[in-house]
Formats: C-alpha cells, structure tokens, sequence
C-alpha cells in the first residue's frame, strides 16, 4: 500500500481488511454451527477433511487479504462497477483463489469417492462462495450464492437449512461490499483532504512570489532606467552622473532591506492577521486549530518575528505532518506550535528550513524542537520575556 497516504485512509483500511479477514474466518464457523454441532465430530474423524478445509479457510482468509492489498492500490485495477468500488480480483489471475477453489475441488472428491458425510462440503463451498463472491459485480455476487443455495440442498434435506445458509453467505458479502463501498468514499475523501492541503500550500507560495514581485519588480525597473541614464551622463561627462548613480546606489539598498523584510516576516506581517490566517490555512486542511493566548499579548517588538514563526510553522506543518490537531500559544515569552501526525523517528534532523529560522531569529532569541509519539513541537522563545510594549 502507498505510504504517502493519509493516516485516516492508513487507520480505516487496515481496520476494513481485518474485518474482510474476520468474516472470511467466521463464514464456515457459521455454516458448521449452523448445520449440525455434530460436524465437529464428523470432522475429528476425517483427518485428511479437516486439515483441507483449515487449509481452505486459512487460504480464503489470505486471497482476501490479498485482494484488498490490489484494491488499495489506485492503478491496480482502474475499472470500477456500479458501486463505483474498484475490482478486487480477476480470474485466473488471482492463483490464491484458484488454491481456494481447489480445496473445494479436493472435498468434493472426498465426498464423492471417499464415502464422506457431504455437510464439510458445504462448509468448504461457503468458503469459496464468500472469498469469491465479494470480488465482482453484485450480479456475479447474487450468481455464486444462488449456486451455493442449490448445492447445500444437494447435500442436504431440508430446503430451509439450505437457504438459510445462502443467506448467511449473502449477509456477508453484502457486509464486506458495503464496507469497501465505504472505505472508498473514505479514500476519495482523504485524496480531496490532502490536495487541498496542497492547494493551500501553493496559494502561499503564491503569496510569496506576488509580494517578491511588487518588491522587485518596481525597484529594479528604475534601476534599470537609472543605469542606463548615468551610462549616457557619464559619457558626456555631465556632473549629474554622480548624483544619479547615487540614487541608483540608495534604490538598490533600498530594494535589498525590503527583500529582506519579505524573507523574514512578508513585510513586517500584522500579527494578529497572521494568526487567523495560518489559523485559517490549517483548517482548511481539516485540523482542529486551538489557539492560547491573544496577538496583543505579544511584546510590540517581537510581534514581527511571532508573524513570521506563525506563517512559516505553519506552512511546514502542512508540508511534513498529516495533523489532525494544532495548538498554537502566544505569550509574552514566546510562541509555540503543537501538532499531531508527525511521521518518522523522535529524533529531529534540522534541514534547511529550521536551520534558516535559526539565523533568522533576533539575537538572543532561541528555537527549539522535539517530536515525541508524532507529536512535534516547535518552540520560540524570544530574548527579554519581560519586555514591555
């Protein structure tokens, strides 16, 4: 299974596969309760029965493990049916199944040649029935049972016991159906939740370049102009050559402190609009955002800097993590931001992005991380916890 998936896809579709594994089990224990609690008698006394029909149910259970592993993958089998549920299985391709059918093929032998009581059959035909009927089309579904229904009555007198356990088996693929029917609106749900994550990050880097633009754009237009106008000064040797490579000279230093103003905190951000707005940005990736403390809270001279944490914290948030809770603490200290869905080991290797909010920092000011349990911490603290505004 893909591992760049979201937790809650991750949590749901092993939670679906254990329970398709579940019912694959608990099928043949049903029939064999159902028909007679005598059959485990008549199963201790044909050894070579029992051990095919064990090996049968341990097969079916893995057949449909392993076709809910082709399922999970989204270019595993690109049809979908009416249910809009992607195939989980062909024939003859799927040799676990054929293994299952074989089982069946090997007890009906018994059965027919060996002198065996012909309920084990039945059992062992709920078992392919089930691990088979699941797979395709819910007529495909309706035909494998109707057949089971008929061969039960074969094999036994009574017509209600028959359709009682062709019911049986109906409920459980009707179970494990509706299931990965609902495990796939799950998938699609989580696919939507991490591409508007990543929509989110992008119309930030967008912010990002249209703010670099405005700085830019303008300031570099007129020192082009500048330029080319001291070129054609100097070389009349007119005086106001001078005065004009010295403007083009304070431009340039200008356009730089403001590019550097745009690197640390996009223009000395307000605040207090920076925290609705990285607020705003985790929510819409679906993460329950807590907020501590107010902006006013924060000293007017580190307002700046907490902007700054506050928008790139949480951008790497969404960039790293899959969260599902964010808690963000302002404080005339510092600020902190928590989240959940940290991947990877406690140890936090710094790459270029922390390390670059390190040298970023005011002198003094420290920044610290640790992840523990995937919960990852990030935390700034400023350098005059009691400085006033």
């Amino acid at each position: 299974m893909d591992t760049t998936i979201g937790r809650q896809w991750s949590v749901f579709y092993a939670y679906t596969a254990w329970s398709v594994v579940l019912v694959l089990v608990m099928v043949p224990l049903g029939i064999i309760l159902f028909l007679d609690a005598n059959v485990s008698a008549l199963l201790a006394t044909e050894p070579i029965t029992t051990a095919v029909l064990i090996a049968q149910i341990a097969l079916g259970a893995w057949s449909g493990w392993r076709a809910l592993e082709g399922w999970s993958a989204a270019d595993a089998f690109p049809g979908r049916d009416r249910w809009g549920i992607r195939r989980v299985g062909t024939l003859p391709s799927d040799l676990s199944l054929l293994a299952v059918a074989a089982s069946s093929a090997l007890i009906a032998g018994l059965v027919l040649f060996g002198e065996v009581d012909g309920r084990p059959l039945a059992v062992s035909l709920s078992v392919l029935t089930t691990t088979a009927g699941f797979r395709w089309r819910w007529e495909v579904g309706a035909l494998c049972a109707t057949v089971f229904t008929g061969m039960v009555a074969l094999l036994q007198p009574s017509v209600a016991t028959a359709v009682s356990c062709g019911a049986i088996v109906v409920a459980a693929v009707l179970s494990i159906r509706m299931s990965l029917w609902l495990a796939a609106m799950v998938r699609e749900l989580d696919d939507a939740r991490q591409a508007q994550a990543q929509l989110a990050v992008a119309e930030e880097r967008l912010r990002f370049a249209r703010d670099l633009h405005d700085v830019t754009g303008r300031d570099l237009s007129v020192i082009a102009v500048k330029a080319e106008l001291v070129a054609q000064l100097a070389e009349r040797e007119d005086p106001r050559a001078v005065e004009h490579s010295r403007e083009v000279a304070q431009i340039a230093r200008t356009s730089l402190a403001e590019i550097r103003g745009l690197v640390r905190g996009y223009r000395e951000a307000d605040l207090a609009t920076e925290l609705r707005g990285t607020a705003s940005l985790l929510r819409s990736a679906h993460a329950d955002v807590t907020i501590r403390g107010e902006a006013e809270e924060v000293p007017a001279r580190h307002a700046g800097t907490a902007a700054w944490v506050l928008r790139e914290g949480g951008t790497n948030i969404l960039r790293h993590a899959d969260p599902s809770a964010v808690t963000m603490t302002l404080s005339a200290d510092g600020v902190t931001l928590v989240n959940d869905g940290a991947p990877g080991t406690d140890e936090v290797l710094e790459g270029s992005g922390l390390i670059g909010m390190r040298e970023r920092l005011g002198a003094g000011s420290e920044l610290s991380v640790r992840r523990e349990d995937g919960i990852f911490t990030l935390d700034v603290r400023f350098d005059s916890p009691g400085d006033t505004r």
